[in-house]
């Protein structure tokens, strides 16, 4: 038996307000854009390796984010194969004797929704986790490790020149890698992997959470609450890197980037509590066209102020 280590990459609506994602949202959240996967025999030895883009039938542009993060352009998807014919062509280079392998429950996911939505006939094997397997060897099953992560474990050093991540078919052998490290690679099949149900989110719905009590609106903006807030979509910590802005009085707004779900918008609200402790609300929801540009002109005119607080102190 062969195992196939597979890695997908996907791409999402431009606009969660545009036709496509009315149309289709509820039951196809992310489109397949490509499909990576590297054979490992039974001797952990990386034999052979597919790579195949798909060309997308429901969200058409690419998201400008996903090109990013990809270095797939639109150019690259054109004359590609549609989805079904791409899984034909992966599903005839596994062969039959293959155990399927991902890191985590996204790709399988994303790949069920996708199987469901176009009427994909083509059968493909089960699928068995390595990252739960992963996280028994280094005693914290439940803390799901990222791929990076488990690299770094094994001190396997990636090569970003020429395999860059976010690439399906590099992060499949990337993943591999890890794989053949494990201790008793084989157990990995005692993780099979049960797709789950990728929810059409009511983006109107905001997060509204009154999260702690806080000293001062400073303690508070640098705390782990307000700087690594969880995605509203998945729940995934996220990172607020270039920090809050202020809004309004006790208002302050923020953006983070989910790898899965993109920007999510992030407003935090000072007040009282019925025993007259300072509170901080925390309200989230996945990023509107209009919330980037907003956050980004106040940041701006937010470094302008700063700027020109400073030249008159130095000219005092």
């Amino acid at each position: 038996m062969q195992y196939i280590v597979l890695d997908l990459e996907w791409n999402q609506p431009i606009s969660y307000n545009s036709a496509a994602y009315k149309a289709v949202g509820g039951k196809l959240l992310f489109e397949l854009i490509q499909i990576g996967a590297v054979k490992v025999d039974e001797k952990m030895q990386v034999v052979d390796s597919f790579s195949q883009l798909i060309c997308p039938q429901q969200y058409l542009k690419l998201h400008p984010r996903i090109s990013r993060i990809t270095h797939i352009t639109q150019e690259d998807l054109m004359g590609a194969p549609e989805f079904n014919e791409a899984v034909k062509a992966f599903a005839d280079w596994c062969g039959d004797d293959y155990a399927l392998l991902t890191w985590g429950c996204d790709d399988v996911s994303v790949l069920d929704q996708n199987m469901t939505f176009f009427r994909c006939e083509t059968k493909l094997g089960k699928v068995y986790d390595i990252q739960q397997l992963f996280g028994r060897v280094i005693g914290n099953s439940k803390e799901r490790k990222g791929l990076k992560a488990a690299m770094e474990h094994f001190e396997i050093e990636p090569d970003e020149e020429n395999m860059p991540f976010h690439n399906a078919v590099n992060d499949a052998y990337y993943t591999a890698l890890v794989f053949a490290r494990l201790p008793e690679p084989h157990q990995v099949l005692e993780f099979p992997l049960t797709p789950r149900k990728l929810q059409h989110l009511d983006r109107k719905k905001k997060e509204c959470q009154a999260i702690l009590r806080v000293r001062s609106v400073k303690d508070a903006l640098a705390s782990s609450a307000a700087m690594k807030p969880p995605c509203p979509a998945c729940g995934k910590k996220l990172e607020v890197k270039e920090g809050y802005v202020k809004q309004g009085e006790n208002k302050y707004m923020a953006l983070a980037d989910c790898p899965q779900h993109g920007l999510a918008f992030f407003k935090l609200t000072f007040g009282k509590s019925d025993d007259g402790k300072r509170i901080m609300t925390r309200a989230a929801s996945l990023s509107d066209e209009q919330s980037p540009a907003y956050v980004n002109t106040k940041h701006l005119q937010w470094q302008q102020k700063m700027a020109l607080q400073k030249a008159a102190e130095e000219n005092e």
